[in-house]
């Protein structure tokens, strides 16, 4: 039975997946990007993405950009990159938690908002460290400062909107203002990453990047101090950048 295509749902949804796309590199769209990336008319984007806001599922910011409002965030954690990301680097964490005896795990930030993608408890390790999965003081997570490290300045911008500056209980060495914490961040860029005694554990951090040096998760380790010296730290900063790297690998693949 021929069917005639509707045009105006194609247009939404290709609306929708540039956002998802963008999602994860936490980045807003203007109108006219939009338009521009879609091939999609001004005036007929600028309809679809009222349209959609006011359906839930695009968000638009006071500065005149969009992103994925909490329906397609919830679209995109079920069948967007998330899923890919996690089906991508299961075996590849596997691995380095067989090989390091600790447990890893990948978090990301979509919309402002620390996610847990996955995570691997070492054989024999009984420890939970409850930190890892917080939301309410993601700025002492090692994983959400190595993925704010290489965020760009506009990334930036947003998340601090979002989310405010860092209190002094959470991370001290900023002292709660923007130059402290561009501070902090240029040093952990030059690090690599994380690699910083936290209570009684030292917690360790690498980024996951794109082709083109975008950020796009963090692989985390929290390593009891009684067993990691100085040596050991660098070794697990290392097999967590290995990991990482594969993971890039794969996900250029995919």
């Amino acid at each position: 039975m021929a069917y005639q295509l509707v045009k105006s749902v194609s247009k939404a949804m290709a609306i929708l997946e540039l956002l998802m796309d963008q999602a994860l590199e936490n980045k807003h769209l203007t109108l006219a990007e939009v338009a521009a990336r879609t091939g999609i008319l001004p005036v007929t984007a600028r309809n679809l993405l009222r349209t959609l806001e006011e359906c839930g599922y695009v968000r638009r910011s006071g500065h005149g950009k969009y992103e994925e409002g909490d329906k397609c965030c919830r679209l995109f954690r079920a069948e967007g990159i998330l899923r890919r990301l996690r089906e991508v680097a299961a075996p590849l964490i596997d691995k380095t938690v067989e090989d390091l005896g600790e447990s890893v795990l990948l978090s990301s930030i979509v919309k402002g908002r620390r996610v847990e993608i996955l995570r691997r408890q070492a054989t024999g390790d009984n420890m939970v460290e409850p930190h890892w999965a917080a939301n309410a003081n993601f700025y002492r997570m090692r994983t959400t400062r190595v993925v704010l490290a290489w965020f760009s300045q506009e990334q930036l911008n947003n998340f601090i909107e979002v989310n405010g500056f860092p209190l002094e209980e959470d991370w001290p060495e900023c002292g709660n203002t923007i130059e402290g914490l561009k501070q902090e961040l240029r040093r952990i860029r030059r690090d690599g990453g994380c690699m910083d005694e936290h209570g009684r554990f030292v917690a360790i951090a690498a980024p996951i990047l794109t082709g083109g040096n975008e950020v796009v998760a963090a692989l985390g380790c929290y390593a009891p101090l009684s067993r990691t010296d100085k040596p050991r730290r660098a070794g697990i900063l290392s097999m967590l950048h290995d990991c990482a790297r594969h993971i890039e690998e794969k996900l250029g693949q995919a």
